[in-house]
């Protein structure tokens, strides 16, 4: 008798996602709107005209305010744009939640050019408009948070309803999203004291990068102590695989030499 041809396992099929919960099209929709932003925020620079050609330097120095609010828009949307493209790249589908979430950022993300123009305009101002510039630097600072804030109630929803693949880095997405509630929190505290110290909230702009590698690291030093694992100094780390290699070195030396001895036996 012929056994029958063997059929191939070729395992469970994928669950099937509701129409409008593909993340490949809410991705590339959004990816769409970040591009446009960062297209409009260069539109949005003071050109000169004809006349100003005769004093170009002095015109590029008269609204050197508007090419820092772009370059800071520029590199938070950009890093905005990166932690969402991490996101959707470790996910199979998207929830209404995080649709919904997608309203506010991509809203905020379309707003971002003209805020940043009046945040750049306004700086130049003189101290009689002292409360415009201190409410467009609020509006810019709140429009930057908004979007961290967004993002980072974006991952936990990610995370809480199981979104992700199975080969996500749960841990490294867990890391971002601290970065992004911590970092909106900061530009919402900026945004609040620009009233009192509009000039100096800039500057605290600058500390951004070292708050987020601040936080990613008591991350990982609280998910040691969790646990059950005391951090090592790098000293220590040094010394611990060092001996390690020597161990298995030895061993293999002991194999080695074992091999001859028990075949003269």
């Amino acid at each position: 008798m012929i056994d029958p041809p063997a059929v191939q396992d070729v395992g469970a099929p994928e669950p099937r996602v509701r129409p409008g919960l593909t993340h490949e099209r809410v991705g590339v929709f959004a990816d769409a709107i970040f591009a446009i932003a960062i297209t409009l925020l260069a539109l949005e620079l003071p050109r000169p005209e004809r006349e100003d050609y005769a004093r170009l330097g002095a015109f590029l120095g008269d609204h050197v305010n508007s090419f820092v609010a772009f370059a800071i828009a520029f590199l938070m949307l950009w890093f905005t744009w990166r932690a969402h493209h991490s996101l959707f790249d470790q996910i199979t589908r998207v929830s209404q939640r995080v649709l919904a979430l997608h309203v506010p950022l991509l809203f905020f993300v379309a707003f971002l050019p003209y805020t940043t123009s009046v945040f750049g305009e306004a700086t130049g101002l003189p101290d009689e408009a002292a409360g415009g510039r201190a409410l467009a630097i609020a509006l810019f600072a709140a429009n930057e948070a908004i979007l961290m804030l967004c993002q980072g109630a974006m991952i936990a929803v990610v995370l809480r309803q199981g979104l992700q693949r199975p080969d996500a880095n749960i841990s490294r997405l867990r890391t971002e999203g601290w970065i992004d509630w911590v970092g909106g929190v900061y530009w919402l505290l900026t945004a609040a004291v620009s009233g009192r110290a509009a000039e100096y909230v800039p500057f605290l702009w600058l500390a951004t990068p070292l708050i987020a590698f601040a936080v990613a690291r008591v991350v990982v030093v609280l998910r040691r102590l969790a646990d059950g694992r005391r951090p090592q100094p790098r000293r220590a780390r040094r010394r611990a695989a060092a001996s390690s290699m020597t161990s298995s070195r030895l061993q293999k030396a002991n194999r080695t030499y074992a091999r001859p001895r028990e075949g003269r036996s």
